[in-house]
């Protein structure tokens, strides 16, 4: 070992012996997407959508199918906050679930990109979060009993839950081909540690808790703050904490918080900051937030705002005009004074610039006292300004940015046409209609709010259901360049979807004995449950721009895109089967590019068994298709995948994982073959009950292989790429 790895090791063991003594360590997973290689669009569904989530609910978002490397990796945001370090990957599966950082409250934007080899973002899918202003009792990191608990005077109880994490993993062996594949490091040898201290004081008068978690890793590349600080970035790091302190309803937030509830002003920012919330009588509340102006993690920069001119100020004033039997009627005031400095997240690297906003915001929230009608609206001001940078214009002449105060609003409306209207014992009809406004002025910018400018945005949906049958149609309306600039393209865009979920047994009646029942189970296993949906999206330009830059109309965008997936389930007691149908098609209609269409088929089938309770098989085939008219060229792909999960015993696992995917045209001109195997045998111990003296591991072994291989006759290509690699893994978790 060279005397640096000793010097190394040596600060690591200390470091290890002061956090350990300190706080402890906590989980941090990390997302590494490895996927197969596909010709059809990446297609994202989310599992929240269309419903209210508590603050600490798992979030799901399913891919229709994998990135390759050369695709680039998914990067996800909430708001503004980055959590791609934090999902967890699960076959076509990617979860969040908020550690000590509730869920922001109200509607909060979750936007996916892909992320290429070049660091060039691009937006694939964006949804809204509707989470509830309420955590569960008991559930949360950060939660805090309510100041109307029974207590006894006098009574304090104080609790500390530590949490503890050593690893080690390693590569043990490694091949590739060709040589310039080589990997950094072929084999290597890692201690990682993960961990928290979570501390609750209770008393008659004071109720505070806390949450510190660090990470630490022995290879400097993945030190949390590598991508700032390079080789200074220490190697054990706090990656996140909150202390909140309540004395009856007047609470104080120190760490990563959340903050805000206007969509267009602040809207669930998240970054370590300082927030005191207090009651003004009965009806009214007020708040502010002192917040930096992007995420922040390490031992510096405690609070958070060490950097006048990177920081973010904001307050909200609210009444609650009614009381509460009677409905819900509240008014919130806010203000937010914000500046940044063209500085980047700890886990995001992009071009900044300097900026800062000032502005105010109103927000009213009403319903009646039965919950059938429910309003949320919104009015914002923001004066954004735009400093000049030196270092972005590069001594190119440039014109300064003026000063540009403008306004955005809002407003959502929703009201229960039908509620649990019985039509027999166990079926009900529901209907609500639901209407979404909002009109963002050009030019307008938040600091604390991604809002997309210059647009004006109207939908309409209706969600209904007649027992377990449900259906959501909507249509949306979207225009952009309000101020109809005639240099400037303004488009249009319309768009109608339609979404039906049947289960059918639940929908025929089974006659014995001449009375109606409901289906014998034998027989309703055999009927799926099915759902199918179609999108379908105008985009198109209003006329040709003035002196625009567009030479003819074959510039002009004009385009019909159709979505369509149909799916089908049957779960047996043993056996389940599933069948997926998507048909997308890009119908291009400028003058001369009419035959630019692009057409894609997907055929997925889905089959698993469970022979006992210890034993887990799957098997999933896909055939694609994707034909683009405008070159006559037709590409097809076959992909097949056997997946294994066999419980040995109650302490050894064994998972297996193979699949090969076969992409070419027609036309025989170019082919591809990629295959993968992965084997993971993993063990599990454990010794003590609870309290410090309970230790579990786990160690496991893992083999994976990789094959590759693309020939293309026109353009003299035939590349083979192999990679074979051995990894074992020794985990303890104490406490």
């Amino acid at each position: 070992m060279s005397e640096e790895n000793k010097n190394r090791s040596g600060r690591l063991a200390r470091s290890l012996v002061l956090v350990i003594s300190l706080i402890g360590l906590l989980s941090h997973a990390i997302l590494r997407a490895r996927v197969q290689a596909a010709n059809i669009n990446l297609v994202i569904t989310a599992g929240f959508a269309d419903r209210q989530l508590s603050p600490d609910a798992t979030l799901e978002l399913f891919l229709s199918h994998s990135l390759s490397a050369s695709e680039g990796n998914l990067s996800v945001l909430i708001g503004q906050t980055d959590i791609t370090n934090l999902l967890l990957l699960s076959g076509n599966r990617l979860s969040y679930t908020p550690g000590v950082l509730p869920l922001p409250a109200g509607e909060t934007p979750v936007t996916v990109y892909v992320v290429s080899p070049g660091d060039e973002w691009k937006e694939i899918a964006r949804f809204t979060l509707n989470v509830s202003g309420t955590m569960p009792a008991g559930r949360g990191a950060v939660e805090l009993p309510s100041a109307g608990q029974n207590q006894t005077a006098g009574v304090r109880k104080y609790r500390v839950t530590p949490a503890l994490n050593l690893g080690l993993k390693s590569q043990a062996a490694e091949s590739h081909f060709p040589m310039v594949n080589r990997p950094a490091r072929p084999t290597f040898a890692d201690l990682t540690l993960q961990g928290s201290l979570h501390t609750d004081l209770n008393s008659i008068r004071v109720k505070a808790q806390s949450q510190f978690d660090i990470i630490g890793s022995s290879f400097q590349k993945e030190a949390l703050r590598f991508g700032q600080l390079g080789n200074a970035a220490p190697q054990i790091d706090l990656a996140n904490y909150l202390m909140q302190f309540q004395a009856g309803k007047t609470s104080v937030q120190i760490g990563t918080i959340s903050y805000g509830t206007n969509r267009q002003l602040i809207n669930g920012f998240t970054s370590r900051g300082i927030t005191l919330s207090l009651p003004l009588g009965n009806r009214s509340d007020f708040s502010i937030a002192a917040m930096n102006g992007t995420s922040v993690v390490g031992w510096s920069n405690f609070f958070g705002l060490n950097q006048r001119k990177h920081q973010i100020i904001s307050g909200t004033l609210g009444l609650d005009i009614l009381r509460q039997k009677q409905g819900k009627l509240r008014l919130e005031a806010g203000v937010l004074s914000g500046s940044l400095l063209p500085l980047s997240g700890f886990n995001q690297g992009d071009i900044t610039d300097a900026e800062r906003s000032q502005g105010a915001s109103l927000r009213l929230i009403a319903s009646d006292k039965s919950q059938r009608l429910r309003i949320d609206g919104g009015l914002s001001q923001s004066r954004f300004t735009n400093p000049t940078d030196p270092l972005l214009e590069q001594a190119v002449p440039s014109v300064a940015v003026r000063s540009a105060t403008r306004y955005a609003h809002y407003l959502d409306v929703s009201y229960d046409l039908l509620r649990n209207l019985k039509l027999s014992a166990d079926k009900a009809v529901n209907l609500t209609v639901n209407y979404r406004h909002e009109r963002v002025d050009p030019l307008y910018r938040s600091v604390a709010a991604f809002t997309q400018a210059d647009r004006s945005q109207n939908q309409v949906e209706l969600t209904g259901s007649i027992g377990q049958v449900t259906a959501v149609y909507s249509d949306q309306r979207f225009n952009d360049n309000l101020d109809n600039l005639p240099t400037i393209l303004k488009t249009l865009t319309r768009r109608q979807s339609l979404l039906l979920g049947l289960p059918l047994a639940s929908l025929i009646t089974w006659r014995g004995n001449s009375s109606a029942t409901s289906m014998p189970p034998a027989l309703s296993a055999w009927l799926p449950r099915i759902s199918w949906s179609y999108d379908r999206v105008h985009q198109f330009a209003r006329t040709m721009p003035t002196n625009g830059g567009f030479r003819n109309a074959s510039q002009v965008p004009d385009q019909v895109s159709t979505n369509q997936n149909f799916n089908a389930e049957w779960m047996w007691q043993r056996w389940r089967m599933g069948y997926r149908f998507n048909r997308s098609f890009q119908d291009n209609r400028q003058p001369g590019r009419e035959l630019a269409d692009l057409r894609n088929l997907v055929n997925g089938l889905s089959l698993g068994v469970t022979p006992s309770g210890r034993l887990d098989l799957s098997f999933d085939l896909n055939v694609e298709s994707a034909r683009n008219q405008e070159v006559n060229r037709t590409v097809r792909l076959l992909r097949g995948a056997v997946n294994l999960n066999w419980r040995m015993t109650n302490k050894t696992v064994l998972t297996a994982m193979f699949s090969t995917t076969f992409a070419g045209d027609v036309s025989g001109v170019s082919r591809s073959h990629n295959a993968e195997a992965d084997v993971q045998w993993s063990y599990s111990f454990g010794f003590g009950e609870s309290g410090f003296r309970k230790v579990k591991g786990q160690f496991f072994i893992r083999y994976a292989n990789r094959y590759a291989r693309i020939l293309d006759r026109v353009f003299s290509v035939n590349h083979l790429t192999t990679m074979q690699t051995l990894n074992t893994g020794l985990n303890f978790t104490f406490f």
